[in-house]
């Protein structure tokens, strides 16, 4: 999934490491440098210094190409106001802001804004908000393990056995063609199976993100 974030402040930075480490591309603007520099070195995603509701600064960090945009700057203006163009004038599908004046959230509610308030809400709860494509929880486990089920599309040259290795789950079945068959753990994966495993939250977005081009995490 690529994703714009607006505001490069703890909350903001935090979020963009956090999605990037889970497989998303992502992009942070704000006007201050020192913001954008203290990232440091780990962060893989791409950086722009401007005002952030400049039209220039957010056609170059790809705001016709983004799933998603996330203001959370401590300015209410720059929230709303980044948030209806990244609506109006560039039809980005999910937008989502930072409420910092309770006051003004009936503003963000009359726009049609989705928001949230990062004194209630943790940034694993933001990044629930956000759509996920292919997939299905068929059961949640406990507080930490989910039976889910997504589609296979991209072509992967990887057996059951690695994948369970290397994500930290339990493949239970595959199903291709409305048939549903057990694994062995040398079966390769392929584009088009559909997958049933049990995995832990933590590790659910990192796999699917490897397996499903589609997916919105």
């Amino acid at each position: 999934m690529y994703i714009i974030i607006i505001g490069c402040g703890r909350f903001g930075s935090n979020l963009a490491e956090g999605l990037s480490d889970d497989g998303n591309n992502v992009c942070i603007i704000d006007r201050n440098g020192d913001k954008l520099n203290a990232l440091g070195s780990g962060f893989n995603g791409q950086r722009i210094k401007g005002i952030e509701y400049d039209s220039d600064n957010l056609l170059e960090a790809g705001i016709e190409q983004a799933d998603a945009l996330i203001a959370v700057t401590s300015d209410d203006n720059i929230n709303i106001t980044v948030s209806l163009i990244a609506d109006k004038i560039f039809n980005v599908p999910k937008i989502i802001a930072r409420v910092n004046d309770p006051e003004k959230n009936l503003f963000y509610n009359k726009l049609g804004i989705d928001t949230i308030n990062p004194i209630r809400y943790e940034i694993e709860i933001l990044k629930s908000k956000l759509p996920l494509k292919c997939l299905d929880v068929i059961a949640t486990l406990d507080s930490n393990y989910e039976i889910i089920e997504f589609l296979v599309n991209k072509e992967k040259s990887i057996s059951v056995g690695d994948i369970e290795a290397k994500y930290h789950c339990i493949i239970s079945g595959l199903m291709n063609n409305g048939v549903v068959r057990l694994t062995k753990k040398n079966e390769q994966i392929h584009s088009g199976d559909k997958i049933i495993c049990t995995v832990h939250k933590n590790d659910k977005g990192k796999l699917i993100n490897y397996l499903c081009k589609e997916i919105f995490l």
